[in-house]
């Protein structure tokens, strides 16, 4: 069941890490081809987030996009998402 709170509400709350977060950004980097995104003991859909942000799907597939760009596109979105508890 999908959350009502955002992974960034759940960081802010204690109940996610930065440490999680950014483990989250890495692994998705790593396996871009996944369609979940574990997140501490929950996970994101990775096609809902791309379908919600043009700019990252955009910015995902783009060749010359730095791996930085990438990361803070990545978080960015993910920080807005709302994961399903695992």
């Amino acid at each position: 069941m999908v959350s009502a709170a955002t992974i960034e509400t759940l960081l802010q709350q204690g109940a996610l890490t930065e440490e999680e977060v950014r483990a989250a950004v890495e692994a998705w980097l790593a396996t871009p081809s996944t369609t979940r995104i574990p997140v501490g003991s929950y996970e994101l859909i990775v096609g809902t987030l791309l379908r919600q942000n043009g700019f990252l799907a955009k910015t995902m597939r783009d060749p010359d996009a730095s791996e930085g760009l990438k990361k803070a596109a990545l978080r960015k979105v993910l920080l807005r998402g709302r994961p399903e508890k695992r």
